[in-house]
């Protein structure tokens, strides 16, 4: 089905190759400002005005005289003034590139997937018809499949990872006499500034999409794809896209649970790409403030290293359980002995720890002088302590759950109630080898 799009928001480069086609969309009732994805930011971080101007000071004709101002960029660019400084990547020269930054490592592979930020211009213009930077996204790309346009698509095909190219494409390799209405005219020639984050080979035979059914359980024919899809995690996780990387992991585990084996080696190797798998979800989950689901991932991981009890430690700080969390974490550091991280975190949780059995102490030691109240004092006495607790919990940073001292006056655990609700903190409890515990939890807490 062709997808609705607004013209005057922009059209990406997936838009616009896509086989199903487009439908402009005019007059919409929405105000344009509501979504800012397609707006122009210029403040925005790397920066395309970082580039821009670098850009700028290649390919002018300064004197080499620096007075440290900033680099006034000119109206749009002129790209005859470009093509000075370039090298053409075909013999008929219709694409042309200029290296801004050196790569490093193997040029990207005729059928890589490439992770990219990119924007497109027209010669004199000041805005991108495209740009990742400004949606503040990073994309990837399959390439040799139809998913870019051809002049682009084999541009890459000549980088190297970090690498950051400007590219200047004819349009029989960009978007034809046709050209893609209203932001590309027929016949423009395209400039591109690409930046190449990262690049992985895919499967060699075939996607595991076209694998039967009965071929996607069997380890050997999946564990390329797998390995890929790793490391397309970890991509995103580097990216700060967390919820991407939690996505890829899942998928991981998921493609492995039924798999049949030929030997007791593959198995092996498949237990490996589990636990790496169910560690780096760990990992993300506490990035995300889910601790729960990141405890669940560490006692899923067979083959546990130091970073898996380093996360399963981390994760228990954040619930409240510092006693646990020492545990983990003390196993952590006598497999990797003098690590400074795994030290810290130690000292994080002992620190909470001996707090959260001060409060306790001065809590009871509170509570037994105001027994002797009247009860509508005791009632005010009960409410300033639960307040006090309550927004300490709320103001440390560190934890997502916090316990409540055991077998408190339930006129106190009243008082808990309250004030956690003023606070937009609920009350959980949980039962653990027949007893009852009760903890505060923040709201989004998972």
């Amino acid at each position: 089905m062709a997808k609705y799009v607004d013209p005057v928001s922009g059209v990406s480069l997936r838009d616009l190759m896509s086989d199903d086609g487009m439908m402009f969309n005019f007059g919409s009732e929405f105000d344009a400002n509501e979504d800012a994805r397609f707006q122009f930011d210029p403040n925005m971080s790397f920066v395309e005005d970082e580039l821009l101007k670098f850009i700028d000071l290649e390919i002018s004709d300064h004197d080499g005289k620096n007075d440290d101002s900033k680099v006034p960029m000119s109206p749009g660019f002129n790209f005859d003034k470009i093509k000075a400084k370039m090298v053409n990547l075909r013999d008929d020269g219709k694409i042309k590139k200029l290296v801004l930054q050196k790569g490093v490592g193997e040029i990207v592979p005729s059928n890589a997937q490439v992770t990219i930020k990119y924007s497109g211009y027209l010669e004199g213009q000041d805005n991108p018809f495209d740009s990742s930077y400004q949606r503040h996204s990073v994309d990837r790309y399959r390439l040799s499949r139809g998913e870019l346009i051809s002049g682009l698509d084999f541009s890459l095909q000549s980088m190297q990872k970090n690498e950051v190219s400007i590219f200047l494409i004819d349009p029989t390799l960009a978007y034809g006499e046709i050209g893609c209405w209203p932001n590309i005219p027929g016949n423009s020639e395209v400039m591109f500034i690409v930046h190449l984050l990262n690049h992985a080979e895919t499967i060699a035979a075939a996607d595991y999409e076209s694998l039967e059914p009965e071929e996607r359980k069997i380890f050997c024919k999946i564990e390329k794809f797998v390995e890929n899809l790793l490391a397309v995690g970890a991509d995103n996780y580097k990216n700060k896209q967390t919820k991407k990387a939690i996505r890829d992991y899942i998928r991981v585990i998921d493609r492995l649970e039924e798999c049949k084996f030929n030997d007791d080696e593959e198995e092996e190797r498949c237990n490996l790409l589990r636990s790496r798998s169910y560690q780096n979800l760990a990992l993300c989950y506490n990035k995300e403030d889910m601790p729960r689901k990141a405890c669940i991932a560490c006692n899923n991981v067979t083959n546990k290293t130091a970073k898996t009890y380093f996360h399963h430690g981390r994760a228990l700080i954040k619930m409240g359980q510092y006693e646990e969390a020492l545990e983990k974490l003390n196993l952590a550091l006598e497999m990797s002995p003098h690590n400074e991280e795994i030290m810290k975190e130690i000292g994080i949780a002992d620190k909470l720890q001996r707090k959260s059995l001060k409060i306790e102490k001065d809590m009871w030691c509170n509570c037994l002088g105001i027994e002797k109240l009247k009860l509508e004092t005791k009632n005010e006495e009960y409410k300033k302590i639960a307040t006090e607790f309550c927004n300490s919990f709320v103001s440390n940073k560190d934890v997502m759950r916090q316990p409540l001292p055991d077998g408190i006056d339930p006129l106190l655990e009243e008082a808990m109630r309250k004030a956690a609700l003023l606070l937009g903190i609920k009350i959980s409890s949980v039962n653990k080898f027949g007893k009852e515990s009760f903890y505060l939890e923040k709201s989004n807490y998972q």
